[in-house]
């Protein structure tokens, strides 16, 4: 089988990949290990900038809901913040099923080839040229450009040769509920506390008895994760607590997200990464919806670049990677995950949990959201140093001990 582009994985990042290649002309295969399109996680909670990357209105039947506050609260004690719509802007949440039908359908109808129960094996190669992946071990798909947005243990990363950072390494569980009892459908939620440890549960609301309820919990040491309950059990406790005694759970899926950043390199000969594959993520809240569109359509714009010029090159394809690097949401994924490194390292001697209950105690929402975005101001900076100087050099310290301890 020859394609001008093979990608591996039907993530957001992949199936727009294909979606997009496709409708530029391409002939693209797009191989999945599960049996269909909506067996692949997706997460949910995106704003306007997915929804235009995904051609679709507010009203579409691919959005659930939409929000006017996001609020974070402590579990513990119930110190909370809320960012309404004002600083916010529109959050939505999407129906991820609908979504990836729509972007599936959308390829197809383009010529586009999917091909389910395909587990991605390795990347073929020609000397050093990257022409191809092989799966389900004798199978092969061969094209000028291999994409690896096969999710954070990617096997077109690892054979094609790429080194990232696994330590930093988000895991997480998500039910989705019916029969809930939900006081406000228009407010999605964020929650840290002891139970939850170095991480947050979620609670987005999809009607007043519906809701998407999840967690997702970072190892600051294999000490510290032992001593936490299962995340199943932090949920079911939320569930019983919380959402009426008629709720129940419909589905339930789980993913691991990379929290460390842009990995240094993701473009090859012949191939290129995208997605989680390749850090694409903002750590602080796991948001990967609009990333992970956002560079599957640029890597499929560059896919006819370099289809049209019949150059796979790895010169050629860092093009796509150079230009990624110099957007907005690069710049605000860096900022993130070197903040998400150093609460992680300060964790593994200190009590993040006790940090968190000061910044919901204390700060303010226009900060919190300038924090969340990765885009902190200059006089932002200056209060926080002003207001939360014992806090700064508490993380501090814990940073530097936290080094001493494990290396740079």
């Amino acid at each position: 089988m020859n394609s001008d582009v093979v990608i591996a994985g039907a993530g957001p990042a992949g199936l727009i990949a294909a979606e997009q290649a496709s409708r530029y002309g391409l002939k693209a295969v797009l191989l999945e290990k599960h049996a269909a399109v909506t067996d692949s996680l997706m997460g949910e909670l995106v704003t306007d900038k997915a929804l235009r990357l995904l051609r679709i209105k507010p009203d579409s039947e691919c959005v659930t809901n939409k929000f006017n506050r996001i609020v974070g609260e402590s579990l513990d004690t119930g110190a909370h913040i809320a960012v309404d719509r004002g600083l916010l802007g529109s959050s939505y949440l999407l129906d991820e099923d609908k979504v990836q039908l729509l972007l599936s359908n959308r390829a197809t109808s383009n010529g586009a080839q999917f091909v389910f129960k395909a587990r991605a094996d390795s990347v073929v190669k020609q000397g050093d040229q990257v022409v191809g992946v092989r799966y389900n071990q004798d199978q092969t798909v061969r094209a000028g450009l291999t994409v690896g947005a096969d999710g954070s243990f990617s096997r077109i990363s690892s054979t094609a040769g790429f080194t990232h950072p696994k330590w930093l390494l988000s895991y997480g569980y998500r039910f989705k509920l019916a029969d809930c009892r939900i006081d406000d459908p228009n407010t999605a939620y964020f929650y840290v506390g002891r139970d939850v440890g170095l991480g947050y549960l979620w609670l987005y609301p999809r009607s007043r008895t519906e809701t998407n309820l999840g967690i997702g919990r970072v190892p600051s040491s294999k000490n510290n994760w032992n001593a936490l309950p299962p995340m199943k059990d932090v949920l079911q406790k939320y569930i019983r607590e919380h959402l009426g005694p008629n709720a129940r759970i419909v589905n339930v899926n789980g993913g691991v997200v990379p929290c460390a950043g842009l990995i240094p390199k993701f473009t090859g000969a012949g191939v290129a990464l995208c997605g989680n594959s390749a850090g694409q993520v903002s750590s602080i809240v796991g948001g990967g919806v609009t990333t992970c569109l956002h560079a599957g359509a640029l890597l499929a714009r560059h896919a006819k670049r370099m289809t049209e010029q019949n150059d796979f090159s790895a010169r050629n394809t860092v093009l796509y990677e150079k230009e990624y690097r110099k957007t907005k949401l690069a710049h605000s994924i860096q900022n993130t995950a070197m903040g998400m490194w150093a609460v992680s390292r300060y964790a593994m001697l200190n009590d993040p949990i006790a940090a968190a209950e000061k910044v919901l105690s204390q700060l303010d929402a226009k900060t919190l959201n300038e924090v969340i975005q990765g885009h902190v101001s200059p006089g932002t900076a200056m209060s926080l140093l002003t207001d939360f100087l014992p806090l700064v050099a508490r993380l501090g310290m814990g940073y530097v001990r936290s080094i001493a301890v494990v290396g740079p």
